[in-house]
Parts: structure tokens; sequence; C-alpha cells
């Protein structure tokens, strides 16, 4: 059965295209059923190709005056072939088109997850609704063409041999003539296959932008409303969904020359046999009931040129499709361990240090971050502060390395960060930033994501210290309320504190809070910044804030500006500095006084 098998991926190798060549590990994994398949397919075929010999003799046997029970015996022979049909058409579907699912399955599966080995720089080049399509219309041209397209390939070349092999057999020189019509069949497919490539692939790539335009759309869907734009936004799906159809129809348009082409092929191929033959057979050259099988083989020819067709279209079709998921494929994360530098570390302290750390986003020309040097140790709450654009978010991004920092610059408990595996760096670094991320399903299972067992009771305490106590009473089914997608159901200010319990929930070392509380107000901030300090005692905390009055009790403050540290202190400190801290503090106060004043 392993010889069948050997032989059998062999025969794949050569059949099938090279772009295709990558997948056929997948093809591997279900060879036996698919050779059971394949077999299935030949008795399925030779059946069929019996049926015009059969025919052959009870003609000739005709004039001779068979007797009724050789006549039974022709019919039941003709029973029997049926019934073996049925059984091995019914195979063929079975192992050749059930692994084609499978195999669809696995492509997604290793898709799916090398989706999620690939970093956020990756991502912020890329549309979802493109990877949405190549993951879905995609693959199931991938599947039609593993199914289908594997089956109809075997089935035509079988049946096109065995028929020509036979009608030669029956009349070599009658089958030279009429096969003189075919060799058109090659100018077809050498102008016509590598312009349906192109016009499939330019199908794809299009279907990948309306799939984009709509996921943008409900993605953004309160602002469509807000600005009133559903009819520009209708306009430009109408433009988008004709230009789909005019794609379409050049694939179709194409097809439907190729299709026609082959059939006329074969039509003049049988007219030849009929004008030929015929006069083969009334100057007794032939039988009648070898001119009756000759001319059942050449009608079995009729579908496997149809079945080209077909194929050549799945194939094309196929390896449009496959291309497109070869690239992402072939993409690979910037940000991964790299085996000899990374160590065996399994925990982390939470002590940080920054050593003239400079950082420059990928395309950018600027320098974002300049010579940064700052420790922070082991659970201090440090507060990052300063103006928008100074550089906040870019600093605590890279500490749980979503984007990577330059060689010997960033320390963890005295381990470059690179040294530290990426799988331990982030399960040790909790982190919540300005638009946090909810899922669609309830507001426990959002809290308690990444978290394998928790008890009520630690849920109820992250709800009480992210000061979401108040609003569980208005959520129709507390915590076991769906959210919607991206928490749509939900205020800005609630989605921040779901967002800041799960991730208290979930105790790491490191705790970061990108802007978190900025659909706040001032006083709730500063209230949920006291309620957590009992949670975080021990847990490096690193608040990047624009509200200073709300970060002034935290352990130490620096201030940045234009990518670099300006100010270092606790609060007091720097407001005796007297520096630009103590004016946006002092200017952030006045601004609340009058705030209050005018209400």
């Amino acid at each position: 059965m392993e010889t069948t098998g050997n032989t059998f991926s062999f025969l794949l190798q050569q059949m099938i295209p090279e772009k295709i060549k990558p997948y056929l590990p997948y093809m591997r994994k279900y060879r036996r059923e698919m050779t059971i398949g394949i077999f299935a397919l030949l008795i399925a075929d030779i059946t069929a190709l019996s049926i015009p010999w059969l025919l052959k003799l009870v003609v000739d046997e005709l004039p001779k005056g068979p007797s009724r029970s050789d006549l039974a015996g022709f019919g039941g022979m003709l029973f029997v072939i049926a019934t073996v049909q049925a059984l091995s058409r019914f195979g063929w579907r079975k192992f050749l088109f059930g692994p084609s699912r499978k195999v669809e399955a696995d492509i997604s599966n290793n898709l799916f997850s090398h989706f999620l080995s690939l970093d956020k720089v990756w991502f912020l080049n890329q549309k979802i609704g493109d990877l949405m399509s190549r993951a879905t219309n995609d693959l199931r041209a991938v599947r039609d063409f593993v199914g289908l397209g594997l089956l109809i390939m075997i089935d035509c070349a079988v049946v096109i041999v065995c028929s020509v092999s036979l009608m030669f057999w029956i009349n070599p020189s009658l089958t030279l003539v009429v096969l003189v019509p075919l060799p058109v069949l090659s100018i077809l497919f050498w102008k016509f296959l590598p312009e349906m490539g192109r016009r499939h692939e330019a199908v794809q790539e299009h279907l990948s932008k309306i799939t984009s335009h709509v996921q943008e759309n409900l993605a953004g869907i309160r602002v469509l409303h807000a600005f009133v734009q559903e009819e520009t936004e209708k306009r430009k799906f109408d433009k988008l969904n004709l230009e789909y159809i005019k794609k379409n129809l050049r694939v179709t348009r194409l097809f439907g020359v190729f299709t026609p082409s082959l059939m006329l092929t074969v039509g003049v191929a049988a007219m030849i046999s009929l004008w030929v033959g015929g006069k083969a057979v009334i100057g007794e050259e032939m039988t009648l009931g070898s001119f009756v099988g000759f001319n059942g083989y050449l009608l079995m020819l009729s579908w496997p040129m149809m079945g080209i067709g077909y194929v050549a279209n799945l194939t094309q079709k196929g390896q449009a499709a496959m291309s497109r998921i070869q690239e992402i494929f072939s993409a690979q994360a910037g940000i991964s361990d790299n085996k000899e530098v990374v160590k065996a570390i399994n925990e982390l302290a939470g002590e940080i240090e920054f050593r003239g750390l400079g950082f420059t986003y990928p395309e950018a020309k600027q320098e974002s971050l300049k010579d940064i040097r700052l420790k922070i140790p082991k659970g201090q709450i440090l507060a990052v502060v300063g103006v928008i654009g100074s550089g906040k978010s870019t600093l605590v991004q890279l500490i749980p390395r979503l984007y990577e920092a330059s060689q010997d610059t960033l320390f963890i408990d005295g381990h470059s960060i690179r040294e530290i595996p990426l799988s331990v760096l982030r399960e040790n670094i909790g982190y919540v930033n300005q638009e946090p991320y909810l899922f669609s399903a309830t507001i426990r299972e959002n809290i308690t994501f990444g978290v394998n067992e928790v008890v009520d009771d630690e849920i109820n305490e992250v709800v009480k210290k992210a000061g979401l106590l108040n609003d569980m009473s208005r959520f129709p089914g507390g915590l076991d309320t769906l959210v919607g997608e991206r928490g749509v159901s939900l205020s800005g200010g609630q989605v921040q504190r779901i967002a800041l319990a799960r991730a208290l929930l979930t105790r790491h070392k490191i705790l970061i809070l990108d802007d978190a509380f900025s659909s706040l107000d001032a006083e709730t901030e500063e209230g949920i910044l006291s309620n957590i300090k009992e949670l975080t005692r021990g847990v490096t905390t690193v608040i990047v804030s624009h509200r200073l009055s709300a970060v002034r009790k935290a352990d130490r403050i620096v201030v940045m500006n234009d990518g670099t540290v300006v100010e270092d202190g606790t609060h007091d400190e720097l407001m005796w500095l007297n520096g630009e801290y103590a004016r946006s503090y002092k200017n952030q106060a006045l601004a609340m006084e009058m705030e209050i004043t005018l209400q």
C-alpha cells in the first residue's frame, strides 16, 4: 500500500502545476483515501469503456440470429456493468471529494495559525477584507481544483488514452483520419490558457476589493451614519460590483470560445467518421458492429473535450487563488525568536531598563525616540506624560515587542529583550491601549480571555477595581451580557474598563496602561488608579496619560518631548523644578477650574 502511495505522490508531482506543488503535503496526508477514489474512478471508466465494445459484439451477432439466452446474457452483462458503475461512482465521489474538503480544512487551519504568527507591522500594511477573501473565496477555488479538478484531469486522461487505443484496435486507418482535426487543440491551449489565468487572477483580486469595502463599511457604520454617507457608499459598492461583473464576463467570454471550440473539433471528427466509416461499411471493409463501437468511443471523447475546458478553467482559477494564499504563507513576522540569541527564561520579575534607546518606525525618515535612558525598578508605578507626538506610546509599545527595539537597548531583569522568549515576554505583560478590542462575546468572556480557570470572586474583584460595579445594573444580563462586535453596544469608557479588568485578572508582572482612560473623566480615572494600587502591588506599572492630575500619585513621573525624556521625578519634585511638567499641570488645573465655574 505504501508503494501505491509513493506512486500516487509521484504522479501528483508530474500532473499538478508548479504553483500547486507546495500544497502536495496536504494531499499526501490523504493519499490512501485518494488512491481508493482514483481506483474507483478507473473502474468506472473501464466499465464505461466496455459498453461500446459490448454493443459492437451485439450488432455483429445480430445477423447471425442470436438466441434469446444470448440476448439475455448481453442484457445481464449491461446490468452488471451499470451496477459496478453505480458503486464505483459512489466510491470516487466519497474518496475524492471527501479529501478535498479535508485539504481545504487543513489549509484553512494552517492559514489561521500563520495569521496569528504574524506581527503588528505586517498587518498594518494589509486590508482585513482582502485577507478574509483569501481565506474564504480563494480557498474554495483551491478545494475545487483538488477535488473536482483532479478527478476530471484523471478521468479525461484515462478516457482519451483508452478510447483512442480501442479505436486504433478496431480500425487504425479510420482513427488516423478522424484525429486529423485534433492538433487544433494544442493551438487552443497555447492561446487561451495563459490569458485565462491572468483574467482569473484579476477576478480574485477584485473580489478582495469588494470584501474589503464591505468590511470597512460595516466596521465604520457609526461614522457612515454620522456623516450621512450611506448613499455615497452604496454608489461605490455598485460601481465595484459592476466592475466585478465585467471582469467575470471577460473570463466567461474566453471560456465560452474555448469550450465550444473543443466540441467543434469533436464534431468535425464525428463527421469524418460517419463519412469515411460509412463508406467502409458499405464497401464491406468494416463490419457494422465495428462501426457502431468505433463511433461509440468517438462519442465518449466528447466528455473529455468538455472536461479539458472545464479543468483548464479550474486549474487557472486554482493557480491564481493558490498564488494569493502562498503570498500569505511566504510572509514572515519581523519580530520572532532568534534561536541563536534566545535563552531559557521561564519567568520575569519586572525590572525594565532602557539603555540609550533610539527608534525609527519602518519607512519613516525621522527618529521617534532618541537616546532614552531610563530604569524602572520592579514594582514601581511610573507615569509617562507629554504632549501629543512626544513618543509616549511608542516607548511603551517596545516593551512587549509590538515593535522591535535596537539590539541591546532594552532590558528586562538584566536580559536583553531579544534574549527572552517572545511567548514568555508577552505572558508576563498586560497591555491596555487607548482603543482596546472586545470580542463579540459576553462581558464575562471578555474579562476572562486568556485565563483558563477563574472563580466568580476574582472576576467580581477586578470588576469593582476597574470601576464597572455601578454599570453592571445597567446591563440586562449582568456579566453575561453580549457586548457585540468590538463592544458596539457599550460606551467607550465601558470598553476601556472591561479591557482594564481583563488585564488585572491575568496578574502580569508588568502592566502597561497606554492612555487607557482617555474616554473617562478625570475624577473616574483618578479613582480607578487608586483602586488598582492594591491589585498591582509588586507589579511594574507604566501609565501613559495626558491628564497630569490623575498620575500625580505615581511613584515616579517622566516627561517626554520630541522623543526624549526631558524631566524625571516625583510630582512634588517636578513641581518644585517648575519646568514643563509644572506648567502643564497648572494649565490643566486652571482649565478644570474654569470648566467647573462655567457649569
